[in-house]
């Protein structure tokens, strides 16, 4: 019989604290990120800090909304929203503790206990 490994979602369940080794600047990091990601989207990402993150979100939602040009004005539509974009923002926003966790231990910080 084969042997199930059990899933650890500790990085959603506790709230996780990252020091930036020089300035001090401390961020947190737990299940809050994933409703505030699902908001704000890629702003979210920019004030954290995860630059590539948020650009990578950005781009993934740009079909989200389509620019149509009508006359002299341009207006913005979400009748056509493309499923792929709205699957990829919530995907951003349901790993935002899995990305910032990597973004900040790419950076160098350190995790306080």
């Amino acid at each position: 019989m084969d042997r199930v490994l059990p899933i650890d979602i500790s990085i959603y369940s506790r709230p996780r604290i990252f020091q930036e080794p020089f300035f001090k600047i401390t961020e947190a990091v737990g299940a809050h990120s994933v409703l505030w990601s699902f908001i704000f989207g890629p702003s979210f990402y920019w004030k954290k800090g995860a630059r590539t993150e948020a650009v990578l979100m950005a781009l993934a939602a740009a079909p989200l909304l389509q620019l149509s040009h009508t006359g002299p004005k341009y207006s913005m539509s979400l009748s056509a929203i493309p499923y792929v974009s709205a699957v990829l923002w919530a995907a951003f926003a349901a790993l935002a503790p899995v990305l910032l966790v990597m973004h900040y231990r790419r950076k160098g910080w350190v995790e306080s206990l």
